[in-house]
């Protein structure tokens, strides 16, 4: 296979990412160079992007996933969100070179990501790419601002059960099925809902004694929605 042949299996393979969609192959090139591109594999546990940290790039997941987290002053660690293949992390911050990060990306898994400066979609010039990836960007922030108000209804609520509940009935809502596979394990799921692990899997077994849901692992089966 020829270098030029590599090159645009490797254009064609970013047009499968949300943010390229409908794009031309032939445009890659041009918004890779014109966004100062630059790709940067990583191990589990290594930190992308640090808290504190100004001018931050925008980050798309090629392969792997990353955390999104905040660790307070006392080493209190809150999991906000992930960020799996194809999927953007840090592109608020990106946006806002001013602000300082408030939350850390720490790789879950080996992987690769591609960094990017989204300001530079606003530069002058009338590519037909740079419109197409401005409405790429927008669709996408749209939906993750749909993500965040979703978890602010699992948060609100006080007690433990009754945030499992609401997340679990998120997660259904979403698959459409009582039965689904949690993104996260159980100390992320803890540091996710805002909770102590060891609470969180005495809750869970008090649900399983109560009949109102399974769990093996990750896996997830809601017996009685009327009981959420």
């Amino acid at each position: 296979m020829t270098t030029q042949e590599c090159q645009t299996m490797e254009n064609s393979a970013y047009l499968a990412l949300p943010l390229f969609a409908g794009l031309a192959a032939g445009d890659i090139p041009a918004a890779l160079a014109a966004l100062d591109a630059r790709r940067r594999t990583f191990v589990k546990g290594e930190v992308l992007l640090e808290a504190g940290q100004h001018a931050v790039p925008m980050g798309v997941v090629l392969a792997g996933r990353v955390l999104i987290e905040h660790l307070d002053l006392w080493g209190n660690r809150t999991l906000l969100g992930r960020a799996a293949e194809g999927e953007l992390f840090a592109e608020t911050y990106a946006f806002l070179p001013d602000q300082p990060m408030l939350v850390s990306v720490v790789a879950a898994e080996r992987g690769e990501a591609l960094f990017l400066d989204p300001g530079k979609l606003m530069a002058p010039g009338g590519e037909p790419w740079r419109w197409q990836m401005m409405q790429n960007l927008l669709h996408i922030l749209a939906g993750k601002n749909l993500n965040m108000a979703r978890r602010s209804l699992y948060t609100a609520p006080k007690t433990i059960r009754e945030r499992v509940t609401a997340y679990f009935s998120t997660l259904a809502v979403q698959k459409g099925s009582l039965e689904f596979e949690l993104p996260f394990d159980r100390q992320q799921l803890a540091d996710h809902l805002g909770v102590d692990r060891s609470a969180l899997s005495s809750t869970l077994s008090a649900m399983q004694l109560d009949g109102l849901l399974t769990i093996d692992r990750r896996r997830v089966c809601l017996k009685k929605a009327e009981g959420l």
